[in-house]
């Protein structure tokens, strides 16, 4: 038989992070605002929303709900997306192409490269372009190599 426990939340800290969409922190705060107060509306609850005076590295705002009794406040820690792409980008070229063999063993030695046939194309598309990407550089630099040695072959004779 299993015990329900009857807990309060009192605070909560969520991450969010939006990936490579470069919409700015201040727009999921103005969509969190909007959105949160229709659904807190909806359900019966109370939602107010205010940016935090506390210095941090990250964009951040606090939300403060109240649902009978219970009063939750939460803080919501945008991590920024240029955060993630900058910190990506810093790998050298050979380290580039190092971590898309290293992905693409583990999607194959996973299973998980046949298990996105089951999805929908935009995730595929998702997964995927990095690696169609790089490997059209890879294919364009040996073609555009090709073309420079044929010229410089046909100088040299």
């Amino acid at each position: 038989m299993t015990k329900v426990l009857n807990q309060n939340v009192r605070q909560r800290h969520v991450f969010y992070v939006p990936g490579y969409d470069p919409m700015p922190p201040r727009r999921y705060r103005e969509l969190y605002r909007a959105e949160g107060e229709k659904q807190a509306k909806i359900s019966g609850y109370e939602l107010s929303l205010k940016r935090s005076t506390e210095r941090s590295k990250h964009y951040h705002w606090t939300v403060e709900t109240k649902n009978g009794d219970a009063q939750t406040e939460t803080r919501v820690e945008f991590l920024q997306w240029n955060d993630i792409v900058f910190e990506s980008m810093r790998n050298s070229i050979p380290t580039t192409y190092w971590l898309l063999l290293r992905t693409l063993w583990l999607y194959l030695s996973s299973g998980a490269l046949f298990a996105l046939r089951r999805l929908r194309l935009a995730p595929i598309l998702a997964a995927m372009y990095p690696v169609v990407v790089l490997m059209g550089q890879i294919l364009f630099s040996g073609l555009l190599g090709k073309i420079v040695a044929s010229f410089v072959g046909a100088f040299q004779d």
